[in-house]
């Protein structure tokens, strides 16, 4: 019997979307798997005949390696009740840039603009979170990218 509930399947298929958006779309990871775009697609649908079908871990870690985020991996770590950490001994990227300051700026900016949007009416729908979402992990990942540089130095 399964135990994923609904809400955690939601959950992962939200993951997989807010990866491919962050990947560059879905129709740039065909040639990263072993799937089409069709069954990329059915992974972050939420349409009733899709509900059973989630993202194999082989294409969860392209997907997420393409969106330079542990994104859906961070999902179902989350859903386990764990929270990931990145390994000490991982090499980090070039120090901090003022470009990496401004990308930051910007994402942060982006996340403020469509949040702002979907709150104008006082409700968050399925639009809204397909609006905002992926922007919050767009600055998520900016804002992780920046402090890698930090550690790193100078």
């Amino acid at each position: 019997m399964r135990t994923i509930s609904e809400m955690e399947t939601r959950s992962i298929k939200a993951a997989t979307d807010a990866a491919y958006m962050l990947g560059g779309g879905v129709t740039a990871f065909p040639d990263l798997t072993r799937v089409n775009v069709s069954t990329l697609s059915k992974y972050a649908s939420f349409n009733d005949e899709y509900r059973e079908s989630l993202i194999p871990c082989d294409v969860a870690i392209e997907a997420d390696r393409r969106a330079q985020s542990p994104v859906i991996l961070t999902a179902m770590a989350r859903l386990l009740g764990y929270r990931l950490v990145r390994d000490d001994e991982a090499e980090l990227r070039q120090p901090a840039t003022l470009s990496d300051v401004m990308k930051t700026y910007s994402e942060s900016a982006d996340v403020i603009r469509e949040a702002n949007k979907a709150l104008a009416d006082g409700e968050i729908d399925a639009a809204d979170r397909k609006a905002v979402l992926p922007e919050i992990d767009e600055a998520i990942r900016a804002l992780q990218q920046l402090r890698d540089g930090f550690a790193r130095g100078v």
